[in-house]
């Protein structure tokens, strides 16, 4: 499997455990520990907003414990 694929199907996984529990970051670190995931930094991401598509603003801070995935797209 290529490693853009395993990537792939690590965020499928954590986008798919719902609240973070002690279960699911120990699930997480397995998962990382199969897919030889290597975090690229251990600080914490830059705190920023985003205006949401029914016009609410949402903060990172805001998800605070939860996994949380990031995707952005375009069609240019």
């Amino acid at each position: 499997m290529t490693r853009s694929l395993r990537l792939l199907s690590l965020a499928v996984l954590i986008a798919g455990l719902g609240p973070a529990t002690s279960t699911a970051a120990a699930d997480l670190d397995g998962l990382m520990q199969e897919f030889r995931v290597i975090p690229a930094g251990l600080k914490p991401a830059p705190a920023f907003t985003l205006k949401r598509l029914d016009g609410k603003v949402t903060a990172l801070a805001d998800q605070r414990g939860r996994p949380v995935l990031l995707y952005f797209w375009a069609t240019w």
